[in-house]
């Protein structure tokens, strides 16, 4: 049977894009697609030379007579977010990302499709199979667990690089240069659940949000879109003014770097308040799909009676604190630029929460582009924190990108651009944490970065997709820089 997409163009990038998408490769799990890379360029005999890390330098000679251009580093990162829907039997250890054409569009329409990155992986690879790319020396610099922490950035040996020109692969909007993004950290929080034995005639409700649609905490936060933890507390605190409720578990999420589609909890009422409660969340749905009915339309309220009632649920106390604190976490946009217009400058998630025995653990993923307001977040954050008297971390933190308006390989994207198209491209900077300023802090002297790519939409989540037609005008773009450059 052939593959949706086997005759689509540019055919190099689809070629490596259809490979790709058939190698497991959530984060953290890159073994397998890496081992990829270097037959692919052992193949070609190609110089290939791996950091501790896990990240992967391919060394590709110049285009004969290119020789003595100067070296540019096309970058982008292996691993993609495992996001899947529910219902979905997809197996990200195993099986190959199902997709379909639909007009335009590449879509994964169960699971998410893992253009980012793969996309700029796979166009890396292609320039150097297409003979008709005209370039310079090229590394193509493969990093790892770049969604889950930019972990490979972070912990790169900057001395397998020489070159001091980088172009990274990983934006996704048709006709942008990225020239900064926000820097970023996440908190991690361990809320002590004390449980106790109930007596008397309680009920065992199972209560769900479902039907959002979820996305990047970077590119889509802006956009207002539900979260599943938030108003699964909401449903739970309406319930609270009315009659104790002992939550047992509370699940939600499960990448920092996503906005939360689906959360659950099971929680213990008062057996005659069951029915009572049942209708409260009908309300509760009815009230708060009015706020989301333009962005997140399919919201949906659950509430299962459940047949076994658990022995130990979370105290009372526990549970009004754990809901408290919930509502009160601070979600969503912070602060917008003052400088670009529509940039979002500062944003945090609740992007995770999960039970684990008699504990609950919670992460938050705090974002902007100037250090101040991030600090200023995250000391907002831990204040809820340390009034709701729960243990917390900051980890993972990362530097913004600072934009470089008079770099010269922005002049010459500019020029390229409008060489081609007669206009003059959109020049930004984004909300979602890149590791171009990581990679410039690892190697000695100054780096040269630009960020670009085709249109991508709903990454992060089931039924991302990619434009078929921005693919082409992507590479037609990235073919004439490098000739450029070269």
């Amino acid at each position: 049977m052939s593959s949706p997409i086997a005759t689509l163009q540019p055919e190099f990038i689809w070629k490596h894009f259809d490979a790709l998408r058939q190698i497991p490769r959530a984060s953290k799990n890159e073994a397998a697609v890496r081992e990829h890379v270097k037959k692919w360029a052992a193949g070609r005999r190609f110089e290939t030379v791996q950091d501790r890390a896990g990240n992967l330098c391919v060394r590709v000679p110049a285009t004969k007579g290119h020789e003595g251009a100067r070296t540019v580093i096309l970058q982008g990162h292996l691993d993609i977010v495992a996001e899947k829907n529910k219902n979905s039997a997809h197996d990200f250890d195993k099986d190959p990302i199902q997709i379909r054409v639909d007009g335009d569009w590449v879509v994964a329409d169960d699971t998410t499709l893992g253009a980012d990155n793969g996309i700029g992986v796979a166009t890396a690879m292609a320039c150097a199979d297409d003979p008709a790319v005209v370039h310079g020396p090229l590394e193509l610099l493969f990093t790892i667990d770049e969604e889950t922490g930019l972990t490979g950035a972070t912990e790169l040996d900057g001395t397998i690089l020489k070159g001091r020109t980088l172009l990274n692969l990983d934006s996704e909007e048709d006709g942008a240069l990225f020239v900064g993004c926000a820097g970023g950290c996440t908190t991690e929080i361990s809320f002590a659940l004390s449980r106790a034995s109930v007596s008397g005639s309680w009920a065992a409700l199972r209560v769900e949000v479902t039907g959002l649609r979820g996305g990047h905490s970077g590119l889509n936060i802006h956009e207002n879109r539900g979260n599943s933890i938030k108003i699964l507390a909401r449903v739970l605190h309406a319930w609270m003014q009315k009659h104790d409720v002992l939550v047992d578990s509370f699940d939600g999420g499960n990448k920092h770097n996503a906005i939360p589609r689906e959360a659950a909890a099971v929680v213990l009422v008062p057996a005659s308040f069951a029915a009572e409660a049942v209708a409260i969340a009908a309300d509760q749905h009815k009230q708060i799909i009015t706020e989301y009915v333009t962005i997140d339309p399919g919201l949906q309220v659950t509430v299962t009676r459940m047949d076994a009632v658990p022995a130990k649920p979370g105290t009372a106390g526990d549970s009004k604190r754990l809901i408290a604190m919930l509502l009160a976490i601070p979600h969503g946009v912070i602060s917008m630029s003052r400088d670009i217009a529509g940039l979002t400058e500062t944003s945090t998630n609740l992007a995770i929460i999960k039970t684990e025995g008699d504990k609950l653990a919670i992460t938050t993923s705090s974002r902007s582009s100037v250090a101040a307001a991030l600090r200023a977040v995250l000391d907002q954050n831990n204040a809820v924190l340390r009034l709701a008297g729960v243990q917390y971390e900051e980890v993972g933190a990362y530097p913004a990108w600072q934009p470089n308006m008079k770099s010269p390989l922005l002049q010459v994207c500019k020029r390229s651009y409008k060489g081609l198209y007669g206009k003059e491209p959109k020049v930004t900077a984004i909300h979602a944490g890149l590791e171009c300023g990581i990679i410039a802090d690892k190697v000695e002297g100054e780096v040269d970065i630009i960020s670009y790519g085709p249109q991508l939409e709903g990454v992060h989540a089931p039924g991302e997709k990619v434009s078929i037609s921005s693919v082409a005008r992507f590479w037609d773009f990235h073919k004439k820089v490098l000739a450029e450059l070269a």
